[in-house]
């Protein structure tokens, strides 16, 4: 299993519980599912200021061709390849929260996924449930 390294510190965000805890979940699964088999390395990083919060997953893959990424986190149905629909599914809970998802090939191998939020109030969220 690979080792998660975490830092950072406490920031709240609107929004659903339900909905952000899976989001933290789908991308700390992909970071592990889709890491070295040996010496691979999740780094999990949360920070926050006035102008929103902000999760960053990392780990350490294979090489990933950019296309690829965009085509994943596109995604609303599953295929074969077993990528991209637990990535199209933060995608959809980010968007819908008002918040931004960019993803990127990390050097070297590996991806860096950051969901940025607005910051606690900053949000209308309708009719998502706010506990």
């Amino acid at each position: 299993m690979s080792p998660i390294r975490t830092s950072g510190e406490i920031a709240a965000a609107s929004g659903s519980r339900a909905l952000l805890l899976q989001v933290t979940m789908n991308l700390l699964h992909n970071g592990i599912v889709h890491n070295l088999a040996e010496g691979g390395v999740v780094w999990v990083t949360a920070s926050g200021d006035n102008g929103g919060v902000t999760l960053d997953v990392a780990n350490t893959g294979e090489e990933l061709d950019p296309r690829m990424i965009q085509r994943g986190s596109d995604r609303s149905r599953t295929d074969h390849s077993g990528v991209g629909l637990g990535l199209a599914i933060v995608k959809s809970i980010t968007d819908a929260h008002g918040g931004s998802l960019p993803v990127t090939p990390r050097a070297g191998g590996g991806l860096r996924v950051t969901v940025r939020l607005p910051a606690t109030g900053a949000a209308d969220l309708g009719t998502y449930d706010r506990r």
